[in-house]
């Protein structure tokens, strides 16, 4: 058994000297947040009060070179347009910081493929260009991470925000598939990378920092699959508007760590499990673990879900209305009751309560007693409970399962 031990140990240290031996494989590249911009929009309603929104763009242009052209989705500057641009009382901003904001410029859009160019009055030097990667199949699970501003982080936590780099969210994911969209044609990204309401426009990026694609949309049927707009989809809409951009040409080194860095993994994970094995044959297994209390779920009990169940991830806040492109968990539209951004829920794991927050709903959010919600008021509430959205017909439970 000795023996066995001490050539278990050599082996362990061997392999593991050879793991570190091979470069790290790339984490998040945090000098892309460079290359990325807040973008507010505002638009007067019927009665002239400006109502504003926000998403994230990034830009594009020549390494080393001081840029002016933003790239972000259609959507996020769709209430500019129908108001009728700045003529029609419109506004179109870029913030750097919190008291560093510039007026933008709509180039070109494409409501089909859901992509916008915007363009300053001159290049600034507060950001740089981030580059573009065409998607290859051999990607496929490769990790990535999305970066923008959701607003649910910020109604979630009344963080101090300055609207800088700085304050820019990063989520991590894998991609799922390469789909092309039946009738637009449009070639999208589908991955578990988790967005919300604000990510939308903000670059899908590989470990190298480079732009796969451009974070869209939510599925409506599983509220756990995101979609990016792949950046072939962008590069012609580029192209012909003369906008400069650069792409990324990889080694593809990365992959051939990854097999190293998995190849080392599975030894080391055998070595480990050889020894361990050995060791149980003189001592007594371990009592057995005490099982989690469950994973935090919200469960619609409307007709229209048919029991759909929302898992939350990460801590991360699920938004819940009639807007697909924003909300995880969506309502048909004309679903009496709920407005298009209606409220939004997050579980706290430290506390072990779900917080509701009604984001100024029309309707109003209400706890299942019938006491309605304060707008932009977190409400906690323990597992085992429920709220609805303006009627008890859109009655939502929180539980651990």
């Amino acid at each position: 058994m000795k023996i066995m031990r001490k050539l278990a140990a050599a082996l362990l240290a061997a392999v593991l000297a050879a793991a570190l031996a091979v470069p790290s494989l790339a984490a998040f590249n945090q000098d892309t947040l460079n290359g990325i911009v807040m973008i507010r929009t505002g638009a007067p309603d019927e009665n002239g009060a400006m109502n504003y929104w926000r998403g994230t763009g990034f830009f594009v242009g020549t390494p080393g070179e001081d840029p002016e052209y933003i790239v972000t989705n259609c959507h996020v500057v769709e209430e500019f347009i129908l108001a009728g641009k700045a003529l029609g009382g419109g506004e179109l901003h870029v913030l750097f910081d919190q008291n560093d904001e510039a007026e933008a410029y709509l180039v070109d859009y494409d409501a089909e493929k859901d992509l916008a160019i915007l363009r300053l009055e001159n290049p600034t030097d507060k950001r740089v260009p981030l580059q573009l990667r065409e998607p290859e199949d051999a990607m496929l699970g490769d990790e990535v991470y999305a970066v923008g501003y959701p607003l649910a982080a910020d109604l979630t936590v009344q963080a101090v925000n300055s609207f800088s780099t700085s304050d820019a969210t990063v989520t991590t994911g894998s991609i799922g598939r390469f789909l092309t969209e039946s009738g637009t044609g449009r070639r999208l990204i589908q991955t578990d990378t988790a967005m919300s309401g604000g990510n939308s426009g903000g670059p899908l990026l590989d470990g190298d920092g480079a732009v796969l694609g451009i974070n869209t949309a939510v599925s409506n049927l599983d509220q756990n699959l995101f979609y990016a707009v792949s950046v072939t989809e962008l590069m012609p809409m580029l192209d012909r508007n003369n906008v400069a951009y650069s792409q990324y040409e990889g080694s593809g080194a990365s992959g051939n760590l990854a097999l190293y860095a998995g190849i080392a993994a599975v030894v080391v994970i055998a070595v480990i499990v050889a020894v361990v094995a050995a060791a149980r044959k003189k001592k007594p297994a371990p009592a057995e673990e005490k099982k989690p209390a469950g994973s935090p779920v919200l469960r619609s009990l409307s007709p229209q879900h048919g029991g759909l169940v929302v898992q939350l991830h990460h801590q991360q806040p699920v938004q819940i209305g009639r807007d697909s492109a924003v909300c995880r968990l969506v309502y048909q539209d004309g679903t009496p009751g709920v407005s298009s951004h209606h409220c939004q829920v997050y579980y706290d794991e430290g506390e072990g309560v779900f917080v509701v927050t009604d984001l100024n709903s029309t309707y109003g959010t209400f706890l299942a007693g019938g006491q309605r919600l304060q707008p932009q008021t977190p409400t906690k509430l323990p597992p085992k409970s429920a709220f609805y959205l303006g009627e008890v017909d859109n009655t939502i439970s929180v539980d651990l399962e």
